[in-house]
């Protein structure tokens, strides 16, 4: 497994430990793993340089990778997290992280942790300067392309 793929299910996991019962499905576990990738708290930017390894490209509900959905969908099937709604732990479990990481995390929870899937899907849009009803025509597109 490539090193990326195991960070990448540590931070699913901590997301769903952190937000507790604020995890209403996939897409906002998406949202947020593409601003780990992609944004910087501090600059209040997104930046193309990623995080942890995962490529996002815009798709049906904005920006998806998947990567990401390989690991969640390994997460469920594993059974150390539910695919229900909201997403929960099934298994308590101690996500390895660094800790500038968990520090990034913990500041973009702080910023987007309490909206919605679809609020996200609208933010993360917009700050790649689309606009929902234009994602058809960056269909596919890689995000490092649009940034």
């Amino acid at each position: 497994m490539k090193k990326y793929k195991k960070l990448t299910e540590n931070i699913i996991i901590y997301l769903i430990k952190k937000l507790k019962d604020k995890v209403e499905g996939k897409k906002k576990i998406m949202k947020l793993m593409f601003l780990i990738e992609h944004y910087d708290p501090e600059e209040g930017k997104l930046t193309k340089t990623k995080s942890v390894g995962n490529t996002f490209e815009i798709y049906y509900y904005g920006v998806f990778s998947r990567e990401v959905m390989e690991c969640f969908d390994k997460l469920v099937k594993e059974d150390i997290i539910g695919g229900e709604f909201p997403i929960k732990l099934k298994k308590e479990v101690e996500p390895e992280l660094e800790d500038a990481l968990k520090r990034k995390i913990d500041k973009i929870i702080e910023e987007f942790g309490n909206k919605s899937g679809f609020e996200l899907e609208i933010e993360t849009l917009n700050m790649l300067g689309i606009k929902p009803y234009e994602k058809e025509k960056y269909f596919g597109l890689e995000v490092e392309k649009i940034i």
